[in-house]
């Protein structure tokens, strides 16, 4: 059933639209009578991020699937809504004329945290000493941000206070985490690249020796429109670019003590991507049991710690790094980011290492 075959007779005017107030709660809306079970509900329904007065007109709605049950349409989102998120729910009829008429109902769910101010909390690669072809930037923030504004308020400043506006990577839609406390910043790997065209016309982003400040400039609106965050800057100092693939014959391992919860402490060659650290090296037992644990990074992500759940069994245990874990010049285990053309990938999946425990 399409949109048109649907009138303003079909809708409930008194309390028919049901909003969250909680991040996984579902927007509801209530029918006056039963109409179908073939209606193109997004062309009924829609959820969009943002505020009434910017809405609706080429925006991407909120992801979801749509349930009808007795007359009451109900929206669940792919992913839970945001604390202090502004949303429009933007519902369509069919009025005089047949002339579709939307409706707009704006909705925010409160959270207790909202008292916390909205502020840069950290800024990943930590260190202050950088390669010259680093590769990403982490920005993590203690809100929810106003999303596809980020450029307007990150810089990338050099010790002559000049900015280069073609640092970064700029994709339609930015690199956000669910949440949207966490920025992906992507430098342009045609500057960091050797021998490519963007490289040669512009030269590389960052130079060996140099010093510079990624600036997060002050007045960025966190998501609930309500505060703004102040100026944060994280300056740091250009190092020798890494163009060497990273082997875990040079780690520095830790064993624990068997029999207790001590923390397994690999020293790495080289600084790794913050986030890949979380997620793609992982402890197994002698006879291949998944240990669970709680990992830390320390050092300028120099350094892994493991600390276990439960106590240490056994003799000996494993840990197996994928091969896609890369250092933050963007290189892993099979491949240089910068490679030379016709250089084959080493094909490997992972790589494990026996550790006999302590005693």
């Amino acid at each position: 059933m399409l949109l048109g075959q649907i009138n303003t007779a079909a809708f409930a005017s008194e309390g028919g639209l049901t909003y969250p107030v909680h991040v996984n709660d579902s927007v509801e809306l209530r029918l006056n009578s039963v109409i179908g079970e073939n209606i193109d509900y997004p062309e009924l329904l829609q959820v969009y991020v943002g505020k009434p007065d910017a809405c609706c007109t080429n925006r991407t709605p909120v992801a979801g699937q749509y349930e009808v049950d007795a007359g009451v349409v109900t929206f669940i989102p792919t992913f839970e809504f945001i604390e202090g998120q502004n949303y429009v729910v933007r519902v369509s009829q069919v009025g005089a004329d047949d002339v579709v008429v939307h409706t707009l109902t704006e909705f925010n769910i409160q959270s207790d945290a909202l008292a916390l101010p909205a502020q840069v909390t950290t800024i990943f690669p930590s260190g202050t000493s950088l390669p010259e072809n680093v590769l990403r930037f982490y920005i993590h923030f203690s809100k929810p941000m106003t999303p596809h504004v980020a450029f307007d308020y990150i810089k990338l400043v050099d010790a002559n206070g000049d900015v280069d506006d073609a640092a970064f990577m700029r994709f339609k839609q930015e690199l956000w985490s669910e949440d949207r406390k966490r920025l992906t910043l992507l430098m342009d790997p045609g500057r960091i690249k050797r021998e490519v065209s963007t490289n040669l016309r512009l030269g590389p982003a960052l130079r060996k020796g140099q010093h510079y400040t990624l600036v997060v400039e002050g007045g960025w609106p966190a998501a609930n429109a309500g505060q703004v965050i102040a100026r944060y800057e994280k300056p740091f100092q250009v190092s020798d670019a890494l163009r060497k693939l990273p082997h875990v014959e040079q780690w520095a391992i830790t064993a624990p003590l068997v029999d207790s919860k001590s923390a397994l402490k690999i020293k790495f060659d080289r600084p790794f991507d913050s986030q890949l650290l979380q997620t793609d090296i992982n402890i197994f037992s002698d006879t291949g049991l998944y240990i669970p644990g709680e990992i830390t990074v320390h050092h300028s992500e120099s350094a892994w710690h493991f600390q276990p759940y439960y106590k240490w069994t056994g003799k000996r245990i494993h840990i197996v790094v994928d091969s896609e874990l890369e250092d933050v010049a963007g290189n892993n285990f099979k491949d240089l980011l910068d490679h030379v053309v016709g250089t084959e990938k080493k094909q490997i999946r992972q790589t494990s290492l026996a550790v006999d425990l302590r005693f």
